[in-house]
């Protein structure tokens, strides 16, 4: 195993149990703030977490991109969360009462009062709030898996200083805070390319390359397998001059290279390497294929249809096109300098390999140095693919946060090396517990110099939470009341929950109990919304209906929309400040104005942050001072029709 020239001293018992409870309290934060992040984007809901409702409970809304005639998305990425759903709603139906109401208090779900369930195969609709943040806190739990063994490698085979700055910055980072517990295949590219970069740093290249191969086949993004360019030719060159691909250790010589490589081992071993990975291609993408010919009831190849989509001219830019400075702003927003320290991480570590390229360097540390270029280039790479596009999404960026982290560490520590090199006060002298006391102040400066950036963080996820947390809690709260009230007269009849312009802020329908339905009505908007999802899966039926009315264009389909009089519920964005112009009003109140077949009741009302007149400084951070006059809200507001639910 690759090590530094000054090996970090072997781990005592003592500092094993440390290492166990700081990881304990890692994944133990992750997981119960997963719910405390609002739901960032629209596509998590209706391409995701509604697709996953429907495979459950045969119901949701479906986009074009789940239409047969596209297949644009992967039935395959959903069934491990569905298996997730059923094995939880299991325990669910099993436990006491006394735990299941204790269960939304300790992941942070408000409005927890859950009705009990009883045991289906289909599953209940009495818990889906309650399931909806456990599936959460399971995307987070994940996530922690996959940030801890990459840290523990750092650990073991780089320093444990930086993985300690990295870990401090993985769990501070605004950026984190929303990512980890996103059902995105961003975020579970990032997932597993942690799981990937954990298995390399320890010579594992085998499974590091079939972890990649899920994030590519399995996923449904195959953009993601620019990641996984340097895994492939990391391993492909410790094969070639190891002679064995499963060989933990590479020699750094340029000379043993040239005297080995040339055999018939080193090409046997190559080969090797090739035939196992496209092994394990063919039966990763046949397991793929199978899923989505059942749910698409036709053979397709989502991977391609995504591919061949993006790749044509003017196809996600329908969706949206911005400058470059948007990104510039979401990685000052998630991060803030410890963007500039991540990106600028590469190039300083070049510097340092240059100044020393003339000196004697041992094999050890030339591997060190090889790791952490491993783990840096793809991040250069996957930017240098993205920031170009016209359309841009946060989302997009989600793949690189740890190695952000990752360089940032890597910075730090050349910075630090710069300054005892270039300052002799910053030269650490050894005490009498000799080189471990050198780290430990090199540690502690280092976590010194994160500290303000790592507050900036934290103030920014606590006004994620408390400025856009408002539709979660709302229709946690319609949840309840739409299961205390008695069914529609009609048998097959539901309620309505109807929005205009707040459609994209749906949580999804793991809030509507199943006597609701979620309604359009027309606004502003003139793309094509969603619709509900068709059975899967009939082979004998045609695809028009199969799939409904959908188009790969954009373009508005009016069949989408319900009128006011269908209505049972209204949400609706509402400014405190009254317009005495009707015309000025939100555009749900203009329709219940107008609407001559029964009364509005204002149900409930959240706060919703203003950002129009909000201070930026107060719009981007929680700072508890001067919010009460700096912070302005509009009411994120529930209506109820009098006549058509018991209130």
């Amino acid at each position: 195993m690759i090590a530094s020239s000054s090996p970090p001293p072997a781990t005592s018992p003592r500092q094993q149990s440390w290492i166990a409870a700081l990881s304990a309290l890692y994944v133990a934060i992750r997981v119960s703030t997963a719910n405390l992040s609002p739901i960032t984007d629209c596509d998590e809901v209706f391409n995701y977490w509604e697709p996953l409702h429907f495979v459950l409970y045969g119901t949701g809304m479906q986009t074009w991109e789940y239409a047969p005639q596209y297949a644009l998305r992967t039935y395959a990425y959903l069934l491990p969360m569905a298996g997730v759903a059923k094995s939880y709603q299991f325990l669910l139906d099993r436990l006491p009462v006394v735990v299941v109401e204790c269960l939304p208090r300790l992941l942070f779900l408000t409005q927890g009062s859950m009705l009990s369930s009883s045991s289906s195969f289909v599953l209940p609709s009495e818990n889906k709030p309650l399931l909806f943040a456990m599936l959460r806190s399971t995307l987070a739990f994940f996530s922690s898996y996959a940030e801890l063994s990459l840290l523990h490698s750092v650990h073991d085979i780089l320093s444990p200083h930086l993985a300690y700055w990295m870990a401090f910055l993985q769990l501070t980072a605004a950026g984190n805070f929303h990512a980890c517990s996103a059902y995105l295949p961003s975020s579970t590219v990032m997932i597993l390319w942690q799981c990937s970069a954990a298995n390399q740093f320890r010579g594992r290249d085998g499974w590091a390359i079939f972890w990649g191969l899920w994030a590519v086949l399995a996923v449904g993004w195959p953009f993601c397998a620019v990641l996984f360019v340097s895994t492939g030719g990391w391993a492909l060159w410790r094969a070639y001059c190891n002679g064995d691909g499963d060989s933990e250790e590479c020699g750094g010589s340029m000379s043993n290279v040239a005297g080995r490589g040339a055999g018939q081992t080193s090409r046997r071993a190559v080969g090797k390497v090739l035939i196992r990975t496209v092994f394990h291609a063919i039966v990763i993408q046949g397991i793929v294929m199978a899923i989505d010919d059942y749910f698409y009831g036709r053979t397709v190849s989502p991977i391609w249809n995504i591919f061949s989509y993006n790749a044509r001219a003017g196809g996600d830019e329908l969706y949206g096109v911005e400058p470059l400075s948007y990104y510039v702003k979401n990685l000052a927003l998630n991060f803030n300098v410890v963007t500039l320290l991540g990106l600028s991480s590469l190039p300083i570590l070049s510097l340092r390999v240059l100044r020393r390229k003339h000196e004697k360097v041992n094999d050890n540390d030339r591997g060190v140095d090889s790791f952490k270029v491993l783990g840096l280039v793809p991040m250069y790479i996957w930017m240098a693919i993205v920031l170009p596009r016209p359309h841009k999404e946060e989302r997009f960026l989600f793949p690189i946060y740890p190695m952000i982290s990752f360089g940032a560490a890597i910075a730090m520590d050349e910075i630090l090396s710069a300054l005892a090199f270039l300052v002799p006060a910053f030269t650490f002298k050894r005490s009498s517990d000799g080189i471990c006391r050198e780290r430990d102040y090199r540690l502690m400066l280092g976590l010194l110099a994160l500290s303000p950036p790592a507050i900036v963080s934290i103030c920014r996820s606590l006004a994620l939470h408390h400025h856009y947390h408002a539709p979660l809690e709302l229709y946690q709260q319609l949840f309840t009341h739409i299961s205390q009230a008695p069914p529609p007269s009609s048998g097959d009849a539901k309620y309505y929950v109807c929005t205009g312009g707040e459609w994209y802020r749906f949580p999804s329908s793991f809030f509507l109990p199943a006597t609701a339905q979620l309604g359009f009505l027309k606004s502003s908007f003139g793309g094509q919304l969603p619709q509900p999802f068709t059975p899967y899966g009939s082979k004998s039926e045609s695809l028009d209906v199969q799939t409904g009315r959908f188009n790969d264009r954009n373009r508005e389909e009016m069949d989408r929309y319900v009128r006011i009089e269908d209505c049972s519920y209204v949400i609706e964005m509402v400014s405190p400040i009254a317009s005495d112009d009707s015309n000025q009003l939100p555009e749900c109140l203009q329709y219940m104005t107008g609407d001559t077949s029964g009364s509005w009741n204002h149900l409930s009302s959240f706060r919703y942050l203003d950002a129009e007149s909000t201070p930026t400084l107060h719009r981007i951070l929680y700072l508890p001072f001067g919010r009460e006059h700096k912070v302005a809200y509009k009411e994120y507001n529930l209506y109820l029709r009098s006549k058509s639910v018991a209130s």
